[in-house]
């Protein structure tokens, strides 16, 4: 069961859904939930149903919800334990870890053919490692007009069914899935269509869940990617580099930090949510090849308190 393939997933309608189940005291399989989700005499095109259905189907690929034998649809244990009436952040928090569940998919590159390699979430961690590992400053990236080339060039192949992103079918629902997992946005200019691959609200969710505390800069981007795996020095991520046999991304390649990450901090430097320092003494690494000074610890601000 894959995540892509649906091309009409709505990641914001899973959350009407999981709030609507949580508070019912009713059981409810599929056609009650299309009855309630999309009523008779609502858009009466023969696809017009798809949305709740491609939803529902993603929703349990990624283990947020869950069918019994009977049909009747139910909502994870994972998510009930976190509450119920799940606002946007919150949601997409529980999204995001039900994603990013490396206990259930490990390394999504690491899978051989077949079903397994669609199971869980790992066709799309497989694509946000590849879409995260390109150039931030690129410009965005959209299907006709850079992905093709780059995953051709990339994967060293045009046989499609090797590269990250298979089909614009996927990408249309890739372009559903990064934002509202907070892991790219997109485009603001107009002549240019696509996503840009900055993970700025996911990186910042981390850092709020961090120890307002000062750390060694390699030790607080490991932390980045022991919890976003798609990152550099991520499980994910480095399924993909061992595939491809070197990381894209123009910033690693120049022995400085990965693009996409190098923006998100200065972003949230900028919105004094961290700080940096540059010890004479210590390890450090340079945000862009060129910086001059080196980053060697970071103080979290915004972080919650110990």
């Amino acid at each position: 069961m894959a995540v892509l393939n649906p091309p009409r997933v709505l990641p914001g309608l899973g959350r009407a859904i999981v709030n609507f189940l949580i508070e019912s005291r009713s059981c409810w399989d599929e056609a009650g939930l299309l009855d309630v989700f999309k009523p008779a005499g609502v858009n009466e095109d023969t696809t017009a149903a798809d949305g709740v259905k491609n939803t529902l189907s993603a929703f349990r690929a990624i283990g947020m919800l869950k069918s019994d034998p009977q049909g009747d649809i139910t909502v994870a244990r994972s998510v009930t334990e976190h509450g119920s009436g799940f606002d946007r952040t919150t949601f997409r928090r529980l999204m995001l870890a039900h994603v990013l569940d490396i206990g259930r998919d490990d390394d999504s590159w690491t899978v051989g053919e077949g079903e397994a390699s669609t199971s869980g979430a790992r066709d799309l961690t497989r694509a946000l490692s590849w879409f995260l590992a390109q150039d931030a400053l690129g410009g965005p990236l959209s299907w006709t007009d850079n992905i093709q080339k780059s995953q051709s060039e990339q994967f060293r192949t045009n046989q499609n069914d090797k590269w990250a992103i298979t089909n614009d079918t996927r990408w249309g629902a890739f372009l559903r899935w990064a934002p509202a997992l907070g892991l790219a946005v997109p485009s603001v200019v107009r002549a240019k269509q696509g996503l840009v691959p900055l993970p700025t609200v996911a990186v910042s969710d981390v850092v709020a869940a961090m120890p307002a505390t000062r750390l060694p800069i390699q030790e607080f981007l490991s932390g980045l990617a022991q919890k976003l795996p798609v990152l550099p020095g991520g499980v994910i991520r480095k399924g993909l580099v061992d595939r491809l046999g070197k990381d894209p991304d123009p910033g690693i390649q120049a022995n400085a930090v990965d693009t996409s990450i190098a923006q998100v901090l200065r972003l949230l430097e900028a919105r004094k949510r961290l700080t940096f320092e540059s010890l004479a003494d210590a390890d450090g690494v340079q945000l862009s090849r060129s910086d001059q000074a080196r980053i060697t610890h970071v103080a979290l601000k915004g972080g919650r308190k110990k």
